[in-house]
């Protein structure tokens, strides 16, 4: 619909700002190539010495509007350094989710032990808002869930129909209580690994999925963070 943005779409600004370096670029070379005398090379005489007076002026004013744009350009990049390289920030590094080792270490744990040691298979993780840490762990291992941010696959696919029911049945897996009804949903997903940390705990108000003893085994615990293998 109109509503709809894509970033084909709302990127488009990325294509402007190349035709408009083209441009200035251009344009800052007709400035320069005004003689003293008013003449542009090539071309016939502009006018004695108001032609002289205008190209000087225009020559000043071309190069302090240059020099004003390339300072404020650079900027940008001493600001966002010292915005994003900061402490707050997990310090100086190249890895993304340096930060949840202070603020969440049996998250960050959790992660590190599905990427490097855990066997394959699926997750069913909490669903939430986009644009939220909502879908960080299959984001950060690579292992996909029954449902991410239901707002990007409405986006990407046209029409929820792919993907309909699927919230309401992850809700049913942390927070029904019948073991008979969350196998069904697991084997309807191919689901694994079931993961239970804060957001889990918020959004379906468990604390631990104990009375599914039959059904799921702790296969890893750590600072509040739970990870359960399916049964077979």
């Amino acid at each position: 619909g109109a509503h709809r943005r894509m970033n084909t779409v709302f990127k488009f600004y990325y294509q402007a700002w190349l035709l408009l370096g083209l441009a200035a670029s251009f344009a800052l070379f007709s400035v320069w190539r005004m003689r003293d005398d008013g003449r542009v090379s090539g071309r016939r005489r502009v006018g004695g010495r108001g032609g002289n007076r205008a190209a000087m002026a225009a020559r000043w004013i071309g190069g302090a509007a240059v020099v004003l744009l390339l300072a404020a350009s650079f900027y940008y990049t001493a600001g966002a350094i010292a915005a994003r390289g900061g402490e707050g920030y997990g310090g100086r590094t190249l890895d993304g989710l340096a930060f949840l080792r202070r603020s969440s270490p049996g998250e960050y744990a959790a992660i590190q032990w599905l990427r490097e040691e855990a066997p394959g298979g699926r997750i069913v993780e909490a669903v939430g808002d986009d644009y939220s840490d909502y879908g960080r762990i299959s984001a950060a291992t690579g292992r996909a869930t029954v449902l991410g941010w239901k707002g990007h696959e409405l986006q990407w696919r046209g029409s929820s129909r792919a993907f309909a029911g699927r919230e309401e049945d992850v809700a049913a897996i942390y927070a029904g209580g019948d073991p008979v009804e969350a196998r069904r949903l697991l084997e309807r997903y191919g689901v694994r690994y079931v993961y239970l940390g804060g957001r889990e705990r918020e959004s379906y108000g468990v604390s631990e999925l104990a009375g599914y003893g039959d059904l799921l085994k702790t296969v890893f615990r750590q600072d509040g963070v739970i990870v359960y293998e399916v049964l077979d």
